[in-house]
């Protein structure tokens, strides 16, 4: 049964008020070539909502530019959200992308990210730049300041990623003699020994080795900008003090451990391997820690903890890459095993 129409209409201003068929009262206008409807259960409670929508101003959506934006996103998602590290790494990023800052932010199309992403020639920089804008222009987005994400259209070309190679036995042992003949040397046989990362090992103090326990406790970590948390909570851990590690450690004694840049530790380290004619690097130690783990038959969550990963498959990464001469050791007990079986 068709509902017949109201015939009785208010006019207020050149708007008109109608009754709907669901018995409510509607108008619409127009502001800034916005359609707007306001609604009322009576004509007189319609009328009341339209006065008060025409009276309220409109507001003017803020129209950021990309710099200004991004101000505005560091101080309310990163400062006082991601480690001082972090935030320096990630205002660095910001300055290689400069010539987006006066772009109005609406306006930076997918080809602009592009172009830019395209521009940065190592390839980590460019994932590093393209994660950064893609969170940049989804806050954006859910703050309803554009209406999409740019980024989503963006292509990051592959990049084949360089696994660190672990030294083998015969490799380390040249290594740690080398070591020795330097007063700096003792620094990169902790890491070798103890698996610590470069900010680890630089942060060390005394109070942090229990010789009782055998423990050595990771609380800390030298970066750039000074001492700071460790890399992730996970990283926060109290490892065991492996024999090598005690003999090379003065007891009774307070302060830190080593009084050097991490910048010396690098270029020293350089040098020997440079020396030595040997590819290692401070990272390349943890890593062959990691392999010695796993070659004296350590199971892959102990050694997790021991390194302070946050996932057990980045150790499991490590333990699939172990030296081939380890690898093919294993081999040939496999076959030994099967030789054995034979009846």
């Amino acid at each position: 049964m068709q509902i017949p129409t109201e015939v009785n209409e208010l006019k207020y201003k050149n708007k008109t008020i109608k009754k709907r068929a669901d018995g409510r009262w509607w108008c619409r206008y127009y502001r800034n070539n916005k359609q707007i409807s306001v609604y009322g259960k009576t004509q007189q409670e319609c009328l009341k909502n339209l006065k008060i929508g025409l009276k309220t101003p409109m507001t003017k959506k803020t129209k950021y530019k990309f710099e200004q934006w991004t101000k505005k996103w560091l101080e309310l998602y990163k400062i006082g959200k991601i480690k001082s590290t972090t935030l320096n790494d990630t205002k660095r990023l910001l300055e290689t992308i400069s010539e987006l800052n006066q772009i109005e932010l609406s306006k930076i199309t997918s080809i602009k990210i592009q172009e830019t992403i395209n521009k940065i020639t190592a390839g980590r920089k460019k994932e590093k730049i393209y994660t950064m804008l893609n969170d940049i222009f989804n806050k954006a987005y859910r703050n309803k300041l554009i209406k999409e994400n740019p980024c989503e259209n963006v292509v990051l070309p592959k990049r084949e990623r360089k696994k660190t190679r672990a030294l083998t036995l015969e490799e380390e042992q040249i290594f740690v003699k080398e070591c020795k003949q330097y007063k700096q040397g003792v620094f990169y046989l902790i890491c070798l020994y103890q698996g610590l990362r470069l900010g680890e090992c630089a942060a060390l103090t005394y109070q942090d080795i229990d010789f009782d326990k055998k423990t050595i406790t990771i609380n800390k970590a030298i970066n750039e900008d000074g001492e700071d948390t460790p890399k992730t909570s996970n990283s926060i851990r109290i490892i065991p003090l492996f024999k090598r590690t005690e003999e090379l450690i003065e007891k009774n004694k307070k302060g830190k451990i080593f009084n050097v840049s991490t910048r010396v530790i690098q270029n020293l380290i350089n040098k020997i391997s440079k020396k030595l004619n040997i590819k290692v690097h401070t990272h390349a130690l943890r890593h062959t820690f990691a392999t010695r783990c796993c070659e004296a038959g350590i199971p892959a969550k102990v050694c997790q903890k021991w390194l302070g990963h946050a996932s057990i498959k980045i150790t499991l990464d490590i333990y699939t890459h172990i030296n081939d001469d380890f690898e093919m050791q294993n081999a040939a007990y496999f076959d030994t095993y099967f030789d054995t079986q034979k009846t």
